[in-house]
């Protein structure tokens, strides 16, 4: 069969996108269709062209039968051409990253100075380092990166494909083979975003015509045997070939039945199922047993496995592997002594034809045998999950072991292999307690699997399960499980689950303190800060009194959070200074019991204007999270080190920060943690000045508030999304999204965050003309400035700004003064030299011009130094109108910069950067959307970016202030 029949098109689409990547766009390829229906070929040229147009290859493709085995995908694809990168390569990502590929891909085990992260919420770093590596490769060659049967990829390697498809590297094809009714939905939302980005080649197979049916069997289309194979196969390639090889053979089709009565399952037809076995008749019962042990070691497979489970020699396997191969049902693989199968179908009919009684032995002796191998633990757990029985001690032992091993690098799989071990163990008698430890390690690894529905489940089951002897136990579950209700957005639900626990335990002991505690958190989620107070107080002298010191700590921390957030900020920071002390005077101490008070501690001096302080708690519980393999609260950690960097101006670091928390959220099914980390990632965004990504940040954390109105974190999204919307210029728009935050008082709000947006809706009202409105918010600055140095900074930055309305510039610029120096204060250097910019305008206005050109520099150095590039070209122009030469960055466009661009390039990048899409800037411009794709690609290169975002940022940053 001529193999590629009716592919034509789909061919020169091929050719086309290596063109692009050659070029250097960054490119995604995706071929979807029915089994059958040609993908695995197209592929397969694809990797063909690619290789004699001079690109490196990697290939892998997803199992069926081996889903549970994480980064099995992966490992396939990148092992070998990782294992060859040379020491350029190597040293240039660097220690971390290395070991991160070190921790997943075999043949780079054991190297890298550095330790991998330890936590599953963290296997972020490990798709970094796959991407970083790729981008280093590029440099040398283009790439192709190719992956089949995508549907059937295991969840660890589904979280990757989603990461590379979300960051596609330039100069790079990742290319998807996938059946569109199985693929996980992941990823189909990754390929939405992909085709909205503009990079996407789709090619949706379709039947073949009796016209090319005709070509692929040599035949005329008129001849009967073509309507006949036509019409059996319904045009799909895989099956005509079947049906086609049958009739050689002088066999009929419509004569075959499968065996044990098998009707139509795993998406294969019948006919083509009976079809494939016929082809079996002929082989005899040696050599059948030997391709049915194929099929259950996987596919490939090696000559020593088949031999154990076969109980062959291995040479007497090799026989039997001649003879399969010459009948086409396996073929030799690039690598000595293993072979796969013709077709992954084939493999999966042989498969399923073999007795449950064979298979069950068949995977019991591939699991001895790859012991005695060392093989590690998850290709042995695959096939003890097949054939272990209940009671099965060491089977067990076995899958727990391997669950703890999957644990920081595929969450999905640990958690599968602790149910499977669970499924063995009897529910009832000794093992109850080894039950008990299994459900909460089942629980830990669902919740970093982001699955949290699924862990509050079992964790339910844990509570069930605890005995009365073990009261302490059944209270930290409830405080689990209300938690985790938190982290879902369902408070009132965690509130009555603490309630009812409190009914049955003993008053004034450790676990009603506990339990108190965990209502003091709840009310602190419900903004319900003055029952927060009274119960954390309340709970804070029990706890004193019965001498615990970490349930005391939680219950301080706890008391100033509510505090701080109530708007008490004197009390609070008493609190905090004490608590501080004690945190700070055990900084060597990492353990557990102190993430929850570092995290309230944190949370808490980001209100009280201590933003060094919160920064290096919010590093400290990061350290001990790492330490103590606890990261449950890793997002939160991240999230307040990157709002108390950006208060701080180190915006680089802040950056980094929510980014990292961002694709902590992008892991879990939490809208809280997605409404916090896309919130205050939208903020940092806007003081970076690419206004494009904080759009797109607030937008995503407003969906998350949509989902689930009561999260934590609810006023910082709407009012991030709303600042964002203002600094665009949608004033109105941003205006009622503010006041979404509860109105004019912003009571949804914690009252130390309200002089941020308030000052925000002065800048509505100065905007629309409104005067008085402008002075009556101000006043409500005016009337909490006493909470703190940034409620007083705010308060006269605004009244700089209503003044200079007026006309008293004189008066501005002593207001803007005082703004600065209680900016200066409290160590927000930003905010104090945009009060220096102000400073420098009313000055000007005063004719004061030395003194204006003064405040301008230092603002402008301030500016510049902390990347924030919006308010630094506003200060430079400042300069520029009194002749003041700007020291700048280097201008993409000039001639000795390596990076130069295009005049059409550059249009085209200015547009990117104002949020045009490939359709609306071809509009404009008079283009298509490939050539505007294609100058894209071309920017992406120059710049060293792999996004629209990217593009943004570069050009904010590198054009002249």
């Amino acid at each position: 069969m001529t193999t590629l029949a009716g592919r034509g098109t789909e061919v020169t689409s091929i050719e086309r996108v290596l063109a692009d990547a050659r070029s250097g766009a960054a490119c995604a390829l995706v071929v979807l269709g029915e089994p059958g229906i040609g993908k695995t070929r197209l592929l397969s040229e694809l990797s063909g062209r690619s290789t004699a147009a001079g690109f490196d290859v990697s290939t892998g493709r997803g199992s069926e039968l081996e889903r549970e085995v994480p980064f099995g995908m992966v490992v396939e694809a990148l092992d070998k051409p990782f294992a060859a990168l040379d020491n350029q390569v190597l040293a240039d990502l660097g220690q971390q990253r290395l070991a991160e590929l070190a921790a997943v891909l075999p043949s780079l085990a054991g190297r890298g100075e550095n330790q991998a992260s330890s936590l599953g919420i963290e296997r972020f770093k490990f798709y970094r380092a796959v991407r970083a590596t790729f981008e280093r490769l590029v440099a040398f060659r283009p790439q192709v990166l190719a992956l089949d049967d995508v549907h059937w990829a295991d969840p660890a390697s589904v979280e990757l494909v989603s990461y590379l498809l979300r960051r596609l590297v330039p100069g790079m094809v990742f290319a998807l083979a996938y059946r569109p009714r199985q693929m996980p939905t992941l990823i189909l939302d990754a390929i939405v975003h992909v085709a909205q980005e503009g990079t996407l080649c789709a090619l949706d197979l379709a039947p073949l015509t009796i016209t090319e049916t005709a070509e692929a069997l040599g035949e005329r289309a008129e001849s009967s045997i073509v309507e006949s194979l036509y019409a059996e196969s319904a045009g799909n390639p895989f099956f005509l070939e079947h049906l086609a090889r049958t009739a050689r053979c002088g066999r009929s089709p419509s004569t075959c039945r499968p065996p044990h009565g098998k009707q139509y399952q795993n998406d294969i037809p019948t006919p083509l199922r009976t079809v494939i076995l016929d082809e079996l008749t002929g082989l005899d019962a040696d050599t059948l047993t030997v391709l049915r042990a194929g099929a259950v070691v996987g596919d490939p497979f090696d000559v020593d496995l088949v031999a154990a489970i076969a109980e062959f020699d291995e040479q007497a396997v090799l026989k039997y592997f001649d003879e399969l191969v010459a009948s086409d049902l396996i073929r030799s693989t690039t690598t000595p002594g293993q072979f796969c199968f013709r077709h992954p179908i084939v493999r999966r009919v042989i498969y399923d034809e073999v007795t449950p009684s064979w298979r069950m032995l068949a995977h019991k002796q591939a699991a001895h045998a790859l012991a005695r191998r060392g093989a590690d633990l998850s290709a042995r757990a695959h096939h003890v999950e097949q054939s272990a029985v209940t009671g099965d001690d060491e089977a067990i032992t076995l899958l727990e072991e391997a669950g703890l091993a999957a644990a920081p690098r595929a969450p999905v799989a640990a958690a599968g292999w602790f149910e499977a071990a669970l499924h063995l163990l009897p529910k009832t008698g000794e093992q109850q307690p080894r039950r008990l430890k299994l459900l909460v390690s089942h629980a830990n690894a669902l919740a970093d699997a982001g699955r949290l529905h699924d862990s509050r489940h079992v964790l339910e089951e844990v509570l069930e399960s605890v005995s009365n002897e073990s009261r302490g136990a059944w209270v930290q579950i409830v405080h689990m499980i209300a938690r985790t209700d938190h982290g879902l957005g369902r408070s009132e639900e965690a509130r009555q689950l603490i309630v009812r626990a409190l009914d049955v335990v003993q008053p004034g002991s450790v676990d009603a303190v506990t339990l108190e505690l965990a209502l003091a958190e709840n009310s602190l989620v419900r903004r319900q800060w003055e029952q927060s107070i009274c119960l954390a107080a309340l709970a804070e002298k029990q706890a004193g009194a019965l001498g615990e010191t970490a349930v005391l700590n939680l219950a301080r921390s706890l008391l100033v959070s509510a505090l701080a957030h109530q708007g008490d900020a004197a009390k609070a920071r008493v609190i905090a200074n004490d608590l501080a002390h004690d945190m700070d005077s055990s900084d060597d101490l990492l353990v557990p019991e102190l993430l929850w008070p570092l995290a309230n501690l944190a949370d808490s001096e980001l209100h009280l204007d201590r933003f060094s302080a919160a920064a290096r708690h919010a590093e400290r519980g990061l350290k001990i999270s790492r330490a103590t393999g606890h990261g449950w609260l890793v997002s939160r950690f991240l999230v307040a080190e990157a709002a108390a960097k950006l208060m701080l101006g180190r915006l680089h670091e802040a950056s980094h920060a929510a980014e990292s928390a961002v694709e902590v959220a992008q892991l879990f099914d939490s809208d809280q943690m997605r409404a916090a980390a896309d919130g205050i990632h939208c903020w940092i965004e806007i003081a970076n000045g690419n206004l494009p990504a904080a759009l797109a940040a607030g937008r995503a954390a407003v969906e998350a508030v949509d989902r689930s109105p009561g999260v934590r974190y609810a006023w910082l999204a709407r009012a991030g999304y709303a600042e964002a919307l203002i600094e665009t210029g949608e004033y109105e728009r941003g205006r009622e999204a503010i006041l979404a935050t509860g109105g004019l008082e912003l009571r949804d709000m914690p009252p130390a965050a309200r002089p941020y947006f308030l000052q925000a809706l002065v800048t509505v009202e100065l905007a629309a003309g409104r005067i008085d409105a402008a002075s009556a918010v101000t006043r409500r600055l005016e009337e909490d400035s006493a909470q703190g140095l940034s409620c007083a900074g705010q308060a006269h930055y605004a009244r700089t700004r209503v003044i200079a309305v007026s006309g008293d510039f004189r008066a501005a610029a002593e207001a803007a003064n005082r703004a600065s120096e209680c900016f200066d204060a409290a160590e927000m250097h930003v905010w104090a030299a945009r009060a220096r910019l102000e400073a420098g305008r009313a000055l000007a206005r005063t004719g004061d011009i030395g003194s204006a050109i003064g405040e301008f520099e230092v603002a402008h150095s301030i500016f510049r130094d902390a990347g924030a590039v919006r308010l630094a070209s506003q200060a430079a122009q400042e300069l520029r109108a009194f002749g003041k030469r700007v020291r700048r960055r280097l201008d993409i466009n000039e001639p000795d910069n390596p990076g130069t661009l295009t005049e059409r390039e550059r249009t085209v990048a200015d547009r990117v950067a104002q949020g045009y899409t490939n359709r609306e800037i071809a509009a404009e411009l008079f283009l298509s959307p490939k050539t505007v794709e294609k100058h894209l690609a071309r920017v992406f290169a120059k710049l060293g970016v792999a996004s629209r975002a990217g593009v943004a940022t570069a050009i904010n940053r590198r054009t002249e202030y």
